[in-house]
């Protein structure tokens, strides 16, 4: 058989395989993910199977191996947005507790130590909600959505008090050493 023909039957099958199966793989990745990103994800998992070309050697057994892969696919993709959220929101907190110590020169005349039993001080005296959410956002480490929830307020509700506690513990910083020093 020429390969010019064999390529034109194996993209034939591919789209025959593609167009009856693809639906119902999207409709099983949406219990997974949201339209687009099922949608998204069975595209690539298509695109894998069609440079591997491995619809030609499953027979029969294709369908188990789109609905596996796709739910591996699903769940790669859901652990990769989990480590996303996680390393934005742990830059996020590290970028404002580095912007409470170090972003003012007049706090290095303190050393580390010094720092962190100001700070630790400061939120104390932070209001009760502010602080609970304060310590659980920077102490506990939970996510704004996360603290949200388990306190029944809203997201927003929960970055304007985090936003109040940074303002708060700063503007108390910035007195402890204008006292300090004047």
């Amino acid at each position: 058989m020429e390969e010019s023909q064999k390529d034109e039957r194996d993209i034939e099958h591919f789209k025959g395989l593609y167009k009856k199966n693809a639906p119902s793989l999207i409709l099983f990745a949406c219990r997974f993910l949201d339209r687009t990103a099922a949608e998204d994800v069975v595209h690539d998992v298509f695109l894998k199977i069609w440079k591997k070309r491995a619809f030609l050697y499953f027979g029969d057994g294709i369908i188990t191996y789109l609905y596996n892969s796709v739910r591996h696919a699903c769940l790669d993709y859901l652990k990769h947005l989990d480590i996303k959220e996680s390393v934005e929101e742990l830059i996020t907190v590290q970028l404002k507790i580095e912007e409470l110590s170090y972003n003012d020169n007049w706090i290095k005349l303190y050393s580390e130590d010094e720092r962190l039993t100001l700070i630790y001080n400061e939120i104390e005296k932070l209001p009760q909600k502010c602080r609970e959410i304060f310590i659980m956002s920077y102490i506990e480490e939970k996510k704004a959505s996360e603290i949200a929830s388990l306190l029944n307020i809203s997201r927003r509700t929960v970055e304007a008090q985090l936003y109040k506690g940074l303002r708060i513990i700063r503007d108390a910083l910035l007195l402890s050493v204008v006292l300090l020093f004047g």
